[in-house]
C-alpha cells in the first residue's frame, strides 16, 4: 500500500456544499448522458470536450462567468474533473476531453468492502461516490448510511453533514408524535456524529457494496476486500 504523501489530500479537496456538489455532479451526468445517448441507444460519442462543457455547466447553473464558475469550483473545472471517480480525461491535439465511465451490467458485479481509517482532517476531503446500491457504517458508532438507490458523490465531510442535517430535519418534523427517548438517543447520535468531524481520534468509514461500482478519490489508504 503506497503511503500517504503529506499534503496530497489537500490537492484534491472539493470544498464545496453538499447541496452544490449535487448539483454540480447531476448536471454534468445529466449533459454526458445527453450526448451520448439518444432514442436508439449509444450516440458514437465517446468523449466531450472539456472546456466546451465547462462553458455548458456554467451557463445552466447560473454563473456569470468563468472566473466565478472558476472560484465556485476552487479551480478550473479540468482539475474539478480530476477529482471525480470514474472521471477520466485525455488531451488530443492541444485540446482536453473527459468521459464518465459506465456502470457494469449486474451480471459483472462484484461485492466488495471498503475500509477507510479516517486519521485526520485532510481524509474529510477526501470524495466518496457511494453507488445507489451501497451502504456506509461507521462502527464506531453503530451508525449506517442506507442503500437509497440513487448515487452520491461528494467529500466524507459532506456525506455527514448531510446525514447530520436530515437527522435533525427528522426530529425537527416528527417531534410531536416522536416519544422523547426516541427524539434524544437521535440527537445523540447527531452530536456524535458532529464530534466525529474534528477528527479527535482515528474512527472508521467502511463501505460494503454489491456491485463493487463505489469508489475513493484518492484511494490510498483505503483497504478493499471482495465479499
Amino acid at each position: 500500500m503506497a503511503p500517504l504523501v503529506p499534503g496530497s489530500l489537500e490537492a484534491v479537496k472539493i470544498d464545496l456544499s453538499h447541496q452544490e456538489m449535487d448539483r454540480l455532479v447531476t448536471e454534468l451526468e445529466t449533459m454526458w448522458q445527453m450526448f451520448t445517448v439518444n432514442d436508439d441507444g449509444p450516440s458514437g460519442i465517446e468523449w466531450l470536450p472539456v472546456a466546451g462543457i465547462a462553458n455548458a455547466l456554467r451557463e445552466d447553473l447560473g454563473y456569470e462567468d468563468m472566473d466565478e464558475f472558476e472560484d465556485a469550483l476552487g479551480g478550473t473545472f479540468a482539475d474539478f474533473l480530476d477529482k471525480l471517480p470514474r472521471v477520466v480525461k485525455r488531451e488530443q491535439e492541444g485540446r482536453w476531453y473527459f468521459q464518465i465511465t459506465p456502470e457494469p451490467p449486474q451480471s459483472e458485479w462484484k461485492p466488495v468492502r471498503m475500509t477507510l481509517t479516517v486519521q485526520n482532517r485532510q481524509d474529510l476531503w477526501r470524495v466518496c461516490l457511494k453507488s445507489p446500491h451501497a451502504r456506509v457504517e461507521i462502527p464506531e458508532l453503530e451508525f449506517e448510511i442506507s442503500a437509497d438507490g440513487k448515487k452520491h458523490i461528494d467529500s466524507i465531510y459532506n456525506h455527514i453533514a448531510q446525514a447530520i442535517f436530515n437527522l435533525g430535519n427528522y426530529v425537527s418534523s416528527t417531534r410531536g408524535s416522536m416519544p422523547a427517548d426516541t427524539a434524544a438517543k437521535i440527537m445523540e447520535t447527531v452530536e456524535q456524529l458532529n464530534i466525529l468531524l474534528d477528527v479527535e481520534k482515528p474512527w472508521t468509514w467502511i463501505v460494503h457494496d454489491p456491485s463493487g461500482t463505489s469508489e475513493f478519490k484518492p484511494a490510498d489508504g483505503v483497504l478493499v476486500d471482495d465479499v
